[in-house]
C-alpha cells in the first residue's frame, strides 16, 4: 500500500510540475474587432458600370486559359501554386484512374516551354502522386500542362521557379474583391486599376482571404431574364483579373464564395470546387515561415476539415506561422491560436482595416481591394516581419515553442521512467 502511495504521489508530482511550466499560454484570445466604417468615400466616382467586354471572354488573351475547370490537376493549380527554386522538384497530385498512362507534363510561359521529367510516381488515395523535376532551370511563373491518357488539363500560374529563397521576402495580403460589384460599387473596375498598380511591385506570392465573387449583384444582370448572373460567369471573371497579377496566388474562400442563393441560378459552392478544388485548408511554407489557410462558410470547417487544419498547424509548430481566413466562424481560428503560438493572423470579411498585437500575436484585417486595399509584408527574418513601415519581433512566441517542446519531452521523459520503475519493483515483488 505504502507502495502505491508512493508512485501515485511520484505521478501527481509530475502532472502538477507540468501544468505550471505550461501555463504560460493557457491565456491567449482572439484580436477584438474594431467597429468603426473606413470605407473610403472617394470611390463614388467609380461607380459607372462596366463595359460588358468584361464578359466577352473571346475579347482577352489568356481568359479562357485562366478561367478552366481543374480538370485532372488538383495540385498545383491558380489558387494553390507551388514555388520552387533551381535543382528542386514539385509534387504534382492528378485525380483520375489507375490505369491512367502516357504521362507528359510542361511548364508553359509565353513562348518558352519546360518539359518535367518524372522521378516518382505511386497511386494512393485514388490520387497519382507524381515527382517532377524542370529539364532546365528557368526562373519565371509558368503555367501546368498534363497530357495523359485519361486527358488532358491546363493551369494557369501554377509553378514559380525562383534561383533562390532568400530573405527578406514579401507578399501582399488581398482580401474581398466580390466580383463583379459589391452594392454600389462596380468591383470590376476599381480592382483591375488596383492590379496594374499591385503588379508593378517586388512581390514574391499574394495571400487572398475569400470573398472572391459576391454571388447575387443586381449592378450586372443576365439581358434576357434581368436575373442577376450566374456565379460561374462571376467566377470566371474574378479568375482571369486575378491572373493579371502575374503572381502566384494562394485563395481561400470566403462566405459569399460558398453561400447558397435563391436568387441565382447556380450554387456558388459548386462553382467554387469546380475551379478551385475542393480542398478548403491550404499549406505550404516559404523558407522558414509556414502559411496555412483555411476557407469556409459561417458554419465553419466540418469536423474532418477543421481536424485537418489543427493537424497542418500542429506539424508545423515549431516555426513562424501564418494563419489566413476569411472570418473567425465558429470561433475556429481563434481556437487553433489558443492552442498553438502563431506569430500572424490574416483576415478579411470585415471591410475594413483592424490591426491589433495580443499575447505576441498580430493580427490584421485586410480591407476590400475595391476600397483600393493591399498591404505587402516584408519578411526580414525567422522572427521579424515589416509591414506599413512597422517591425514586428515573434522572438517569444518561437522561444515558448522551444520552452514547451522541452517540457513536453521532459515531461514525457519522467512518466517513462514512473511507469519502468513500477515494472521492475513488481517483477522484483514476483520473484520473491
Amino acid at each position: 500500500m505504502k507502495k502505491k502511495t508512493l508512485l501515485f504521489q511520484v505521478i501527481l508530482a509530475i502532472l502538477l510540475t507540468n501544468s505550471i511550466l505550461m501555463n504560460n499560454s493557457s491565456n491567449l484570445i482572439s484580436a477584438t474587432l474594431d467597429n468603426s466604417d473606413s470605407a473610403p468615400s472617394k470611390l463614388t466616382n467609380y461607380n459607372a458600370t462596366s463595359s460588358t467586354e468584361y464578359f466577352n471572354e473571346t475579347s482577352h488573351p489568356r481568359y479562357s486559359l485562366a478561367s478552366r475547370p481543374i480538370d485532372l490537376i488538383t495540385y498545383p493549380h491558380k489558387g494553390y501554386p507551388e514555388i520552387i527554386i533551381f535543382d528542386e522538384s514539385l509534387t504534382v497530385l492528378v485525380n483520375t484512374t489507375s490505369d491512367a498512362s502516357d504521362w507528359e507534363f510542361y511548364l508553359k510561359s509565353g513562348n518558352e516551354t519546360v518539359f518535367l521529367n518524372i522521378l516518382h510516381t505511386k497511386y494512393e488515395g485514388g490520387l497519382w502522386h507524381f515527382d517532377l523535376k524542370p529539364s532546365i532551370n528557368s526562373a519565371g511563373l509558368f503555367d501546368l500542362q498534363l497530357n495523359c491518357s485519361a486527358g488532358s488539363d491546363y493551369q494557369t500560374h501554377s509553378v514559380k521557379i525562383m534561383e533562390e529563397k532568400s530573405y527578406p521576402f514579401t507578399f501582399v495580403h488581398l482580401s474581398d474583391t466580390h466580383f463583379p460589384a459589391y452594392d454600389i460599387y462596380n468591383t470590376t473596375d476599381i480592382c483591375l486599376r488596383n492590379i496594374a498598380e499591385i503588379k508593378e511591385q517586388d512581390i514574391d506570392f499574394v495571400i487572398f482571404t475569400g470573398d472572391l465573387i459576391n454571388g447575387p449583384s443586381w449592378m450586372f444582370v443576365d439581358p434576357l431574364t434581368q436575373r442577376p448572373l450566374a456565379a460561374e460567369i462571376g467566377m470566371r471573371l474574378a479568375l482571369w483579373v486575378m491572373d493579371l497579377l502575374d503572381l502566384p496566388v494562394y485563395m481561400i474562400a470566403g462566405n459569399h464564395d460558398l453561400d447558397s442563393s435563391t436568387i441565382l441560378p447556380d450554387d456558388p459552392a459548386t462553382i467554387w470546387k469546380k475551379y478551385l478544388g475542393e480542398n478548403p485548408v491550404l499549406n505550404y511554407s516559404f523558407l522558414d515561415w509556414s502559411f496555412i489557410g483555411f476557407g469556409s462558410t459561417k458554419e465553419g470547417l466540418d469536423q474532418n476539415d477543421f481536424n485537418f487544419l489543427k493537424s497542418a498547424v500542429s506539424s508545423r509548430a515549431n516555426s513562424p506561422n501564418v494563419l489566413f481566413y476569411h472570418s473567425n466562424y465558429k470561433e475556429q481560428a481563434s481556437t487553433i491560436r489558443n492552442s498553438y503560438n502563431i506569430e500572424v493572423m490574416l483576415y478579411g470579411h470585415e471591410h475594413k482595416e483592424i490591426l491589433s498585437v495580443k499575447d505576441h500575436t498580430l493580427y490584421y484585417c485586410q480591407a476590400p481591394l475595391f476600397y483600393n486595399a493591399s498591404t505587402i509584408f516584408t519578411v526580414l527574418n525567422e522572427t521579424h516581419l515589416e509591414m506599413k513601415e512597422s517591425t514586428y519581433d515573434f522572438t517569444i512566441l518561437l522561444e515558448e515553442v522551444t520552452e514547451s517542446s522541452y517540457t513536453l519531452t521532459l515531461f514525457t521523459s519522467m512518466t517513462l521512467f514512473a511507469i519502468v520503475y513500477v515494472i521492475i519493483r513488481k517483477r522484483k515483488e514476483n520473484l520473491s
